[in-house]
């Protein structure tokens, strides 16, 4: 008979109980997000309230081995790995899975580094991680935690991903400090940042990135606009990146026919479902359909094999 230690049971339960917690914060905030958000960015007493009872939350914290300083009144990022233990970790093992030895890895909109890092771990010594992120405090967490875990691969770099290369305006929310955006919101601090585009990029310093990861808060239409060589050419790719409807239809793009962009240039589409941990292959308008409202899900759109399992 097959006997189970006790320090078996209580790993299994811990994952099992782990994972009830990402469930139950991505369900919460799938529904409560959309009214939130709204009441955070317009009523500064509210604001103020909230952040006042996040300063609760832990300023370090541990993932994938790796130790990060995070930002504790943060209701975003920090929130999620307060409530569950961990961030998005559905998507970042897809990511890591397609990460091997000696690849070059673009994070695009890196935050403070949760993907960065991870992936250039898994990519060795003679892989690299090109990180950008254009805000200054994000940038400068993400600089410290490249530094703390003693990484040498990792570059990271200043400039906003668009569709053209120049300035632009970098709104930055004042709660959520992965919500900040390449718009004009006069609500919102802002910012003077360079932009360049993926194309002119990786031409001018000799990069052909493997896989790519974006999070960029409505801009992926202009991000994919200024990446259409990558797209149309034939090496693999695998580009992750968050869907969100409700953002690209106020920036006047159809969903839809966003996501069936990357089917004509002959990547085929999976979605990461946080809630279960699972990847499944995905038409366009599945991608769509799971979609919860007003909120997001996150892909993974792939030509080819990007690794050699």
């Amino acid at each position: 008979m097959l006997k189970t230690t006790p320090a078996k049971v209580d790993e299994g339960w811990r994952r099992k109980a782990g994972m009830l917690r990402m469930v139950g914060f991505n369900r919460v905030r799938s529904a409560m997000a959309p009214l939130l958000r709204p009441v955070l960015e317009h009523v500064p007493p509210i604001r103020w309230l909230a952040k006042a009872l996040l300063r609760r939350q832990p300023s370090r914290v541990q993932v994938e081995g790796l130790d990060f300083q995070v930002h504790q009144s943060d209701f975003g990022v920090t929130l999620e790995l307060s409530s569950t233990g961990d961030y998005e970790p559905a998507t970042r093992a897809s990511c890591l899975g397609v990460l091997g030895p000696g690849m070059i890895f673009l994070d695009i909109g890196a935050h403070v580094g949760l993907f960065a890092l991870p992936a250039a771990k898994a990519l060795g010594e003679q892989g690299i991680v090109h990180a950008f992120e254009p805000n200054p405090d994000n940038r400068a967490m993400l600089e410290a935690n490249v530094l703390t875990n003693r990484l040498n691969n990792v570059w990271v770099h200043a400039e906003a991903m668009s569709d053209q290369v120049g300035k632009a305006i970098l709104s930055c929310s004042s709660f959520n400090t992965g919500d900040h955006r390449l718009a004009d919101m006069p609500s919102r601090t802002s910012v003077e940042v360079d932009t360049t585009t993926v194309d002119s990029w990786c031409r001018r310093h000799e990069v052909h990135p493997d896989v790519i990861k974006m999070d960029v808060q409505g801009a992926e239409p202009q991000v994919i606009a200024g990446m259409q060589e990558l797209l149309q050419g034939e090496r693999p790719l695998h580009v992750f990146l968050e869907f969100t409807p409700s953002l690209l239809k106020s920036a006047g793009v159809d969903p839809l026919a966003f996501l069936e962009s990357f089917v004509g240039h002959g990547l085929h589409l999976h979605l990461l479902d946080e809630h279960r941990g699972i990847e499944t292959p995905a038409t366009p308008s599945q991608v769509l359909a799971a979609c919860p409202r007003r909120s997001y899900v996150n892909i993974r759109c792939s030509r080819g094999a990007a690794r050699e399992d």
